[in-house]
């Protein structure tokens, strides 16, 4: 016998609208599409909460195993927790919660692989492309600085199509010594900066112990972390326009890094 809430005023309901702006321990996964990436991913999923009505719908995407608990929820009390603009249709009618991920800078320098540093990023459309790509092209885990914008919200899972549960992602939440980690594990810094000193296609890219440094949206990257920097890159493009977008330039980098790779 499943839970069914039929009200707002359940009380689980009211829990439950919480998680997309809180985001503190959970992860809220909206529709069929990002729910089917969660299963294919190391996520571990709490919760699944859809009409009993769409039952046969989502029976092809549901695991067989138990460890997740299935909860009824009238389509039109689902429809309110999506924070999507338009409002799913009914055959995408459905949300999870699931444990969200707390990763270490270790764990992503323990790779030995290429790595990305994003410096202060406030717009979850470009994070969310960031690690999509991140994702598409071999990159190994990421690292946001403090006071950038939370992975997981719902922005950043949608804009990713869901690449975010696939890819560790540090949040740091103190100042540490990066120039000390990254040496410590023989990792080349290069940071990308529209003042660079070298042209990106007379860069060596291929090394597989990169951190790749990214600015702010606005304002690029502070004087501390181009000061310890290793390489300082320019992407040369028109100057019909002043700048490239963050995850435009930061897709272009990827590439280029691993372009032998997918010939």
């Amino acid at each position: 016998m499943y839970l069914e809430i039929e009200s707002k005023a359940n009380s689980q309901y009211k829990e439950l609208k919480k998680i997309p702006n809180q985001n503190l321990k959970y992860v809220f996964i909206e529709g069929r599409k990002l729910l089917f990436e969660a299963f294919n991913s190391h996520l571990k999923i709490k919760k699944i909460y859809f009409d009993k009505k769409n039952k046969e719908v989502f029976s092809n995407i549901l695991p067989k195993n138990k460890n997740h608990e299935l909860i009824y929820i009238k389509n039109e009390l689902l429809a309110e927790l999506f924070t999507t603009e338009n409002k799913p249709t009914k055959n995408d009618l459905i949300v999870a919660v699931a444990e969200k991920p707390e990763y270490e800078l270790n764990d992503v320098f323990k790779t030995n692989k290429s790595i990305i540093f994003l410096e202060n990023i406030q717009d979850p459309g470009n994070l969310g492309t960031i690690i999509r790509s991140a994702l598409a092209f071999s990159i190994e885990g990421i690292i946001l600085s403090k006071n950038s914008v939370n992975p997981f919200n719902t922005k950043v899972i949608r804009s990713s199509a869901g690449a975010v549960f696939k890819l560790p992602v540090v949040s740091l939440n103190h100042d540490v010594d990066f120039k000390a980690i990254a040496k410590r594990e023989k990792y080349k810094i290069i940071a990308f900066s529209p003042h660079g000193s070298k042209k990106l296609d007379k860069v060596n890219l291929s090394s597989s112990r990169t951190v790749f440094l990214f600015g702010n949206e606005s304002m690029g990257l502070s004087k501390d972390l181009l000061n310890i920097s290793d390489e300082v890159v320019e992407i040369p493009h028109s100057k019909l326009v002043e700048s490239l977008n963050l995850s435009v330039a930061v897709s272009i980098v990827l590439w280029v890094s691993c372009s032998t790779t997918y010939k």
